[in-house]
């Protein structure tokens, strides 16, 4: 298969799309771009409407108000199946009664694409996922990773303007599910494809996509790169939903400042100054307190109780507590035991102002 020309050129533009299914609204005036070959995740919670815009953009539903163009033409009067979009989807959707090869082929058959050529590219498509020689298996021999595979395949068979995704690793176990995350970004990079993959995982997200727009209520609430989300998430619920910390809200969203960036907390004062840049605001802010920040020490800081002590990959993660105040997560050295107290302090530079409002 020949690599998608990605040199110029518009990709998809998706322009004030609004959708209401069975009297609800599920995309409220939905902006999004995605260049030629980039790959973008649709990330959010489920029933944001992730599900709904990518089947917007397939043509399988008909929206409310909106418009969705590729390369500056507008898609509404392009049926599904003349949009040369190749769509992989959560349950797979072979066809039960035709094997790997004929599955592969399904595509290629209905653009009449000759015999010849047909083979040449299932033989190429099968090596690219790592599944060289199933072409004559029965599609019911496949174990969930490689039946997700092949569904790649069938979708990129036919040499697609746009891959469309939707959560096509959640049934798949850990390991399996990493590898073949992995796989995919390798696959989709060689090739230059342009994607949109949906999850609701922001790990997967993170790991698979150049750029990330992350998706609440039926609205693109942000468009980013995953270095950029993770430094910097803005607001407390893209914080709490990226899993970034601990978010820690002043009560009545009102601190006394003790002077200058400092700021009280139930965890001691912490001082914001250097790494926040500005005099903190007032009201209507929240702190976000990433676990590197929170430091067990052996006289100094707050006395906290270790109630939970776990391996994460190669770390060890401890919960600490005191009351009145959230629980806090650390990366913290082997040798500290759960049910013990212990003292701990926050180093600024892990922890930074956020925006309480997430309204909008």
């Amino acid at each position: 298969m020949n690599a998608t020309d990605h040199s110029g050129g518009e990709g998809l533009e998706v322009r004030g799309l609004s959708v209401s299914l069975e009297g609800h609204e599920i995309l409220r005036d939905l902006q999004l771009s995605v260049r030629r070959g980039e790959v973008l995740a649709l990330l959010g919670p489920s029933g944001c409407g992730k599900t709904t815009l990518l089947r917007a953009v397939a043509g399988l539903l008909t929206a409310d108000a909106g418009s969705v163009h590729w390369a500056g033409e507008d898609l509404h009067p392009v049926p599904t199946h003349r949009r040369r979009f190749g769509m992989v989807f959560q349950d797979h959707a072979l066809l039960p009664h035709r094997n790997v090869g004929a599955n592969v082929t399904f595509g290629l058959r209905m653009q009449g694409v000759p015999a010849d050529e047909r083979r040449r590219r299932v033989t190429e498509v099968m090596a690219m996922v790592g599944l060289n020689g199933y072409e004559r298996r029965s599609v019911a021999t496949l174990s969930g990773g490689e039946a997700q595979r092949v569904a790649l395949a069938r979708a990129l068979a036919p040499e697609p303007r746009l891959l469309l995704a939707d959560e096509p690793f959640t049934a798949l176990d850990r390991p399996l599910h990493d590898r073949l995350v992995g796989d995919v970004r390798r696959i989709l990079c060689d090739l230059g494809q342009t994607a949109i993959h949906v999850t609701h995982d922001h790990a997967e997200a993170f790991a698979i996509a150049d750029t990330v727009a992350l998706m609440r209520d039926g609205r693109i609430r942000r468009t980013a790169t995953p270095k950029q989300l993770h430094a910097d998430p803005r607001d407390a619920w893209t914080a709490t939903f990226l899993g970034l910390g601990t978010v820690w809200q002043p009560p009545e969203g009102r601190v006394p400042h003790t002077g200058g960036g400092d700021i009280p907390t139930p965890w001691g004062i912490v001082a914001l100054a250097a790494s926040a840049g500005t005099e903190p605001p007032r009201e209507g802010f929240c702190l976000l307190i990433r676990p590197e920040a929170v430091r067990p020490s052996g006289s100094s800081g707050i006395r906290a109780h270790l109630s939970d002590l776990r391996v994460v990959g190669d770390r060890s993660v401890a919960t600490f507590g005191i009351p009145g105040a959230p629980p806090l997560e650390a990366y913290v050295p082997a040798d500290v035991s759960a049910g013990r107290d212990y003292r701990i302090t926050l180093d600024p530079a892990g922890v930074s102002l956020l925006r309480a409002d997430t309204s909008d």
